[in-house]
């Protein structure tokens, strides 16, 4: 690379490779699921109602544990429907943030077509740690409900962790 003039063009350059890279992580991040690339719509629980919500978590949770991961599964519901749905993926992705939530926010944020998931509330199997509900918070989850008897904790807040 040349060398730059001054520091206002390094400024320049460093501000323009930001923001490509921001978008063209964009790009990478918008890649369809494997799901939602093959257009797989979500199985709805019957009744279609909280109890049916956390069963279909706790569902989750209990599959993930015959793959080998963490025992949590979480889904995102719109409107009486499930619009994303995930179990933990940390140990099979070998990924330290593919907690429940963050996956099942990832998989109704593309299923979505957008990253605002208001009018969105979240069921998982268990309470979320920091990093999720403070990924709820800014993805505008209006509401967290988690284990068996559903508890409400109402909005996600951002904590320090």
């Amino acid at each position: 690379m040349s060398a730059l003039p001054n520091s206002v063009s390094r400024r320049a350059w460093l501000l323009r490779s930001v923001a490509l890279g921001s978008v063209l992580g964009l790009i990478a991040h918008r890649q369809p699921s494997h799901a939602a690339s093959q257009g797989t719509l979500i199985e709805q629980p019957e009744p279609a109602d909280r109890g049916g919500f956390m069963a279909r978590a706790y569902r989750m949770m209990r599959e993930v544990v015959q793959n080998g991961d963490q025992s949590y599964g979480a889904v995102i519901v719109r409107s009486g429907r499930i619009v994303g749905q995930a179990p933990s993926r940390v140990v099979v992705n070998e990924d330290l943030t593919a907690h429940a939530e963050m996956e099942a926010i990832r998989d109704a944020a593309r299923r979505l077509d957008t990253r605002d998931l208001q009018g969105c509330v979240m069921y998982s199997s268990s309470p979320s740690c920091p990093m999720c509900e403070a990924a709820a918070y800014w993805a505008g989850i209006d509401g967290l409900f988690h284990e068996s008897n559903i508890v409400d904790r109402e909005a996600p807040r951002l904590t320090r962790c």
